[in-house]
């Protein structure tokens, strides 16, 4: 299979290259990354469940992101991924060292993924499918994930610029991705209306090139 460039970020010739879906909101975690860290990176396009995706080949779960190193060595999940940036290149630091910042920054990361994932699980309707009453159970569930999630980012950037600290960090760029993607594929949630208090910090964030140049096309 040949891949299809859809993005470059690169000035040479054998890059690394992050390789997933536009859509994935994983895959835009670490495409953000890298766009802060101002890394060279190809981004190919490539979907798990297309005829002929190398997906497999690079993860043997089959899922997406993968980082391709330009030796050939790959990297998954995006968890992995954006550390092995943050170990690439320490500046800008997105990830904090000091051990206490370093652990807040990735439980937010943790929050916005499974804010992700219950998005996911609802959106592709996952879950108890052909039983009725426990599914009828089960979406009220993973809405109220969602809610809590959202809930805990509104209260904790109320009269802040960023999450973490002074400085943007992989915390704003995990609350970023997560917050686009609940617009994005749960519009029925209505999350503009019901969290008005995320409006700024959500707009603040589109102001960054990374996020602008990596949002999903209409397509």
């Amino acid at each position: 299979m040949g891949y299809h460039r859809a993005e470059s970020q690169t000035n040479g010739n054998k890059l690394m290259k992050i390789v997933g879906t536009q859509t994935s909101p994983f895959v835009r975690k670490v495409r953000v990354f890298a766009i802060e860290k101002n890394i060279n990176v190809d981004y190919v396009v490539d979907r798990p469940s297309s005829p002929g995706s190398r997906v497999a080949e690079f993860n043997p779960l089959g899922k997406i992101p993968v980082l391709v190193l330009d030796d050939g060595e790959v990297v998954f999940d995006s968890v992995v991924i954006v550390d092995y940036l943050e170990g690439v290149k320490p500046e800008p630091q997105l990830i904090p060292t000091e051990f206490r910042g370093r652990i807040a920054v990735r439980r937010w990361e943790a929050l916005a993924d499974g804010i992700v994932d219950a998005v996911v699980n609802i959106s592709h309707q996952y879950g108890p499918m052909n039983d009725a009453e426990k599914h009828a159970a089960w979406i009220p569930n993973q809405e109220a994930k969602i809610e809590r999630g959202l809930s805990l980012i509104e209260r904790t950037i109320a009269g802040r610029e960023w999450l973490h600290g002074a400085g943007f960090t992989l915390a704003d760029i995990a609350a970023g991705y997560a917050l686009a993607y609940v617009d994005y594929a749960l519009p029925r949630f209505e999350r503009r209306r019901r969290f008005p208090g995320l409006s700024a910090y959500s707009e603040r964030l589109m102001t960054r090139p990374s996020f602008r140049t990596t949002v999903p096309s209409a397509s």
